[in-house]
């Protein structure tokens, strides 16, 4: 498919496509391995967000270079700048890892719609998740479950519907699921042995206030020696200590 077609697919078919391989096996599992090395340092530190048997780990892009070079990833950004134009920022980027035997998260649409009055607003669309797989997702460990074209209803999760409708994902490690924020989705339940692990990336137009609090451990040298594109999506470009408002292009069409 090409991006005109997986972006149609996005905003007007199921709302959501998968991109296989974007990531080698080794590249997967080296990120698998610093997360739970980074977790287990967290969960020490008091940091860990802890909910039963799932877990949250923030701060990543500060923590090694593989985080950082992901969230500029050249496939995923020519889609989501192509749906959300060329001066969207990263609103959020985590780890989340699902031990055996965690329960399903609840069916929800993403921020910033979460936080706002249903019916929702079908334009201008104003958020793209991206879910990278550094697990294999199977039937069994918990792959995210969708409800096809339900981003064109625009409205909060009918749960009755969603249960009628939604599929599990599938794939391979190395893979990236980009969805519609509006399209309804959950996690299922993690019935293997093993913990499935998994990226969230958060992008939405640079007007949205951003998900997560993109200065927690904040790494300064991580930051200097950083691409001109990151300072752009972290919105570093746009603090300057000297001018009162931020220093944004807005292209209104």
């Amino acid at each position: 498919m090409n991006l005109a077609e997986l972006t149609r697919e996005i905003i007007e078919g199921k709302g959501y496509i998968i991109l296989p391989d974007l990531l080698s096996l080794k590249q997967a599992n080296k990120a698998r391995e610093l997360i739970l090395k980074f977790a287990q340092q967290d969960r020490e530190d008091g940091k860990l967000v802890i909910q039963g048997a799932k877990e949250r780990l923030y701060g990543l892009i500060y923590k090694d270079k593989i985080f950082a070079k992901l969230v500029q990833d050249k496939l995923i950004l020519a889609i989501t700048e192509a749906i959300l134009g060329e001066d969207l920022i990263l609103g959020g980027f985590s780890a989340h890892i699902l031990h055996p035997g965690s329960t399903r998260m609840g069916i929800h649409v993403d921020y910033p719609y979460w936080a706002m009055s249903s019916p929702f607003p079908k334009y201008p669309i104003l958020e793209i998740q991206v879910i990278w797989m550094l697990d294999d997702f199977t039937a069994n460990n918990g792959a995210p479950l969708f409800a096809s074209g339900t981003q064109n209803l625009a409205t909060t999760p009918d749960l009755a519907k969603f249960e009628q409708n939604a599929e599990k994902i599938t794939g391979t490690a190395g893979s990236a699921i980009i969805s519609h924020g509006l399209c309804w989705h959950d996690t299922s339940v993690n019935n293997s042995d093993r913990s499935r692990i998994s990226l969230l990336g958060n992008y939405t137009p640079q007007y949205i206030h951003p998900l997560e609090n993109n200065l927690f451990d904040f790494n300064s040298a991580a930051i200097e020696n950083s691409t001109p594109q990151l300072k752009k999506l972290l919105r570093h470009t746009w603090m300057s200590k000297n001018n009162q408002i931020y220093g944004m292009k807005f292209k209104n069409n």
